[in-house]
């Protein structure tokens, strides 16, 4: 999956009965356990493919895989919020039902009173595309996201993040016209950008899901008064 090198690739199942659930309330426990089928870790990246990286609270010496099967698909975000906030590490959660599949990822941080736990910033799930069906979408992550394709292999944190930043752009790459030009573009290369484009970006799926609404003329004129301004930041990075 995404050309992840061999030398990564495990194949570890992992019990849910035995995941530490206790802090959930009785009621989301019992959820999360009937939605998930199936639970493995596929893959594990450390300092041995790429440098770690430490700096301004993050420190990523590993980024796990996991492939989940649930219920329904209607289960994913449910299911991967809990997965991403329970795994310390960064990771990247491919999760399918019996005819869907989706890619959940997730920014964090360590947590400044308790440097043991780490707090979620960001976090995203692809559009669901169609189970063993090569379409655009997977066509698009193999060849902007693969492995053989980012740019910035400086550290684990860097590869994460270009690969999570360009799903996310290939996602919603319906709502701008400019928005595959993104992905052959230089900011590839400066994370510190990357992150900032990735604010400019969110905020683009945001208003347009806000355009997408029933509106007044006066919310519209202001709507397409802030998108203008996104897709000039947004030019710039192209």
């Amino acid at each position: 999956m995404l050309g992840i090198p061999d030398e990564c690739l495990v194949k570890r199942s992992i019990d849910v009965k035995r995941l530490p659930l206790g802090s959930m309330k009785p009621g989301e426990r019992n959820r999360f356990r009937s939605a998930v089928r199936e639970l493995k870790v596929t893959a594990v990246l450390t300092d041995k493919v790429l440098p770690a990286y430490l700096l301004a609270g993050h420190f990523v010496q590993a980024v796990q895989v996991f492939e989940v099967r649930v219920d329904s698909l209607r289960s994913a975000p449910f299911v991967c919020g809990i997965l991403q906030r329970m795994t310390k590490t960064l990771c990247i959660i491919y999760v399918r039902d019996d005819h869907q599949e989706q890619f959940s990822f997730a920014l964090k941080r360590l947590n400044m009173q308790d440097a043991s736990e780490v707090v979620v910033t960001d976090e995203f799930l692809s559009v669901p595309l169609s189970s063993g069906v090569p379409g655009n979408g997977i066509r698009m992550m193999e060849k902007f996201a693969g492995w053989e394709a980012v740019v910035n292999m400086t550290s684990l944190y860097s590869w994460y993040l270009e690969l999570m930043v360009k799903c996310f752009v290939i996602t919603h790459r319906n709502v701008w016209s400019g928005m595959e030009g993104l992905l052959s573009s230089k900011v590839w290369y400066n994370s510190d950008e990357v992150l900032s484009m990735f604010s400019d970006l969110k905020r683009l799926a945001a208003l347009s899901e806000e355009r997408g609404r029933s509106l007044s003329m006066g919310e519209s004129v202001r709507l397409n008064g802030e998108l203008r301004e996104v897709y000039e930041r947004l030019e710039e990075y192209a």
